[in-house]
């Protein structure tokens, strides 16, 4: 499977140089032979621009703009060189509001720091074989969050949630 991988082109976000360098290590171990490096998000903006960039690892506290930030910018602004690029977020700050935070802006998949090799090429492999369809509201453009299909739901608009019914005898 790494020489399928071989062709792909990534970019590296991360404003810690040994970051990227470990993110460097583990993409070439996977038989990726392209690897590109920003260390901010006006950069990182620029290359997907300028390059064939096939997915993104990006950090989401960087100098300047969050890598929640720069996703939301990618996905929505007018000028996006690429809105649907799969982007992996990756964060050691895993507190619920900045995982929502991700998830909102239109990231693929969330890493939790510290990575590992093995959870990299999870991620990695769900962006590259099982992306998921691109949802656009008035509030949101990216991945469908949801990652099953069905539910329990049939109205209209399948994100509410149906009132539960309670009988007064079984309280």
């Amino acid at each position: 499977m790494a020489n399928k991988l071989a062709n792909i082109s990534i970019l590296v976000l991360d404003d810690h140089r040994n970051m990227r360098l470990l993110w460097r290590g583990i993409l070439l171990a996977f038989g990726i032979r392209t690897v590109h490096e920003a260390d901010n998000a006006e950069d990182a903006f620029k290359q997907v621009g300028d390059k064939d960039i096939d997915a993104i690892i990006v950090d989401h506290h960087l100098d300047g703009l969050t890598g929640a930030e720069f996703a939301g910018m990618l996905r929505r602004a007018p000028d996006s060189p690429s809105q649907h690029v799969p982007i992996i977020a990756c964060t050691a700050d895993t507190r619920r509001s900045v995982l929502k935070l991700l998830v909102d802006s239109g990231v693929d998949e969330i890493l939790a720091k510290p990575v590992s090799a093995d959870q990299a090429w999870k991620k990695l492999a769900a962006v590259v074989n099982n992306r998921r369809q691109f949802v656009k509201t008035a509030f949101y453009y990216g991945p469908d969050r949801r990652r099953k299909d069905g539910g329990r739901w049939t109205g209209k608009e399948r994100r509410k949630e149906q009132p539960v019914q309670t009988d007064p005898e079984d309280m």
